[in-house]
């Protein structure tokens, strides 16, 4: 990891148009890693509603195709709804969700599966460090791509890539980092490196015409607490660019709201 010159906790965020890009790209690599740090070792305990839809097109669906039939396609569509809590005190990470909805159907299920048809995910508060935490920022090579606003306050982009063989856990993407605090607030996720991508390459060889993936896997971290930074939503598309245009062949929404914080204790690191 690149690590050059550390500005006191109070110091403004440095102007990215007077700082050469590579001091830039250490200096947010630095704090964005102090940030995984308590991100990594925080107390946690809090649960929320998790809201899951899912939707799958055959076949496939045209992105900003006009005048496009939607006969004969059939659509398979999964809702679902939890109570979702996360426990962290030092120990291992306790996941719990109660089935609350399923397809419009009321269930009281505690101690439930999570029943998605297309994407899994657990732990998605802790996305960050495996983009920027101590232990994953040496096996990446770092790009910073430059500036964007995310939620009207601007950010970092840095884009992540392996900077050697593939390993077993190492992911890879963009991520935005909000320049007043280096914390977290959004990630791309690329679909390589999370599984799977051998029946993604499947499919696109099934559409013909050429298809080429363009699968989007997109993370926000929009609720704060004591500093850090929880999901709000997630929102997956998995995409096919073709010589027919832009195919859809699923997308998914997971969305987080109605939190409910019982303890957000974190280190102060800088």
């Amino acid at each position: 990891m690149l690590l050059l010159g550390a500005a006191s906790p109070g110091s403004p965020p440095p102007d990215p148009q007077a700082v050469p890009a590579s001091d830039l790209l250490g200096r947010i690599l630095e704090k964005a890693e102090a940030y995984c740090h308590r991100l990594e070792k925080a107390t946690l305990d809090f649960v929320c509603r998790e809201k899951i839809e899912e939707r799958q097109f055959s076949p496939p669906l045209r992105i900003f195709a006009h005048n496009v039939s939607s006969t004969n396609r059939r659509v398979t569509s999964v809702s679902l709804e939890y109570d979702y809590q996360l426990i962290r005190r030092g120990g291992p990470i306790e996941e719990n969700r109660v089935l609350l909805k399923e397809n419009d159907q009321k269930r009281n299920e505690p101690d439930a599966v999570l029943k998605t048809k297309l994407y899994k995910h657990r732990y998605l508060v802790f996305g960050p460090i495996g983009l920027l935490g101590e232990y994953w920022q040496p096996k990446h090579a770092y790009a910073y791509l430059g500036e964007e606003k995310v939620g009207g306050e601007k950010a970092y982009l840095i884009e992540a890539a392996p900077s050697g063989p593939s390993e077993a856990g190492l992911v890879y993407g963009k991520a935005w980092v909000r320049q007043k605090d280096y914390a977290i607030v959004k990630i791309e996720w690329d679909q390589r490196s999370l599984g799977n991508y051998d029946k993604v390459l499947e499919t696109a060889k099934a559409l013909g015409s050429e298809a080429v993936p363009e699968v989007s896997i997109v993370g926000h971290y929009g609720i704060e607490k004591n500093g850090i930074r929880f999901p709000d939503r997630v929102i997956v598309r998995e995409d096919y660019r073709s010589t027919r245009g832009l195919l859809r062949v699923s997308e998914a929404t997971v969305r987080y709201v109605d939190y409910r914080f019982f303890v957000v204790e974190t280190e102060v690191r800088y």
